[in-house]
């Protein structure tokens, strides 16, 4: 079964709200959690529904999700072959997701449940997505400095002022939910890559609590994947439809930096008779002109694969084993 099977039929339109919580080794926190879940959106909302993707969890979290399922069919569960990571496990929630308004949350129960009417709220202030700040961090403080270093390299190249990148809890309005594209660490960027697509973003401070259950999967081994994924947003951001412009104008620059150095080769042979075989001038100049032209043609061939790209069928960062509706 498909996400656009799901998203089929009048009934499902009829969904107000949709929580979208990616799960990973979480067995301990699954029940208390969507018990709290089912106590606030019941009393916020008519019609919502609560989907866990289980993303290759090996400690027996299915098995509970199973359960929480059998119990209440508004708990819905998608399952993984394997273990994608975080932001596919988000991307998958955000396409079988059926809300009018759409919520990402953690599984391990550090978010608040009680946030989401106040999340949603906002989003009727005409914002389209909603980030959560978690001013009063409950987390080791090891991980708290390597957020801090993260979220300022974040604010630099993205140059958004949200205070907290790393905050799953966020609520979106349908059309950005599902305009979204989700790989690698990309998910701490989502709403950097609303706000480039012309949505409007909002941040409001919300409740972290301590982990209850299990340890974090935070590690420092994510910072070098995160930073990657975020010079990869900056170039998206910046020249995703005009790469000829960087890799041209580096071009343009290497072509000139390697002539003014052949001209002044030049200009000593001719006026103070140099012997050029003894200095690297020469040799440099005409790497510098090779490399310009290299990127220029890198520019060319970059302008004509994002054409491309923009044509090209999306495929799916993730494989799903089963669907329990």
């Amino acid at each position: 079964m498909t996400a656009s099977d799901l998203r089929q039929g009048p009934e499902i339109q009829q969904i107000q709200v949709s929580v979208v919580l990616p799960v990973y080794n979480e067995q301990g926190n699954l029940k208390p959690l969507s018990s709290e879940l089912a106590e606030v959106l019941g009393d916020e909302y008519e019609n919502w529904e609560v989907l866990f993707v289980d993303d290759g969890s090996t400690d027996g979290s299915f098995e509970t999700l199973k359960e929480i399922h059998d119990a209440d069919s508004r708990f819905k569960v998608v399952k993984f072959r394997g273990n994608f990571g975080q932001s596919p496990a988000i991307d998958a929630g955000l396409d079988y997701a059926a809300g009018d308004v759409v919520v990402t949350m953690d599984s391990d129960g550090q978010n608040d449940p009680r946030d989401i009417p106040k999340m949603v709220n906002k989003l009727d202030e005409g914002y389209d997505c909603v980030s959560g700040w978690r001013k009063e961090r409950n987390d080791p403080f090891s991980k708290r400095l390597f957020s801090r270093f993260a979220s300022g390299l974040r604010q630099t190249f993205l140059g958004t002022e949200l205070h907290d990148y790393g905050c799953t809890l966020k609520a979106f309005r349908r059309p950005a939910a599902k305009d979204i594209d989700l790989s690698g660490e990309m998910h701490r960027y989502i709403p950097a890559l609303l706000k480039w697509r012309g949505y409007r973003i909002a941040e409001i401070e919300v409740n972290h609590r301590p982990r209850r259950n299990g340890e974090t999967s935070y590690s420092w081994q994510r910072l070098p994947k995160g930073f990657m994924d975020l010079l990869n947003v900056w170039f998206w951001q910046k020249f995703s439809g005009r790469p000829l412009h960087i890799f041209g104008g580096l071009g343009i620059l290497s072509m000139f930096i390697g002539t003014l150095g052949g001209m002044y080769s030049a200009w000593l042979k001719l006026t103070a008779g140099a012997n050029l075989s003894n200095t690297a001038l020469p040799l440099f100049a005409v790497f510098m002109i090779m490399i310009g032209v290299q990127f220029f043609i890198s520019g060319i061939l970059a302008d004509i694969g994002i054409k491309g790209y923009q044509h090209a069928k999306k495929e799916e960062p993730y494989r799903v084993r089963e669907v329990i509706e």
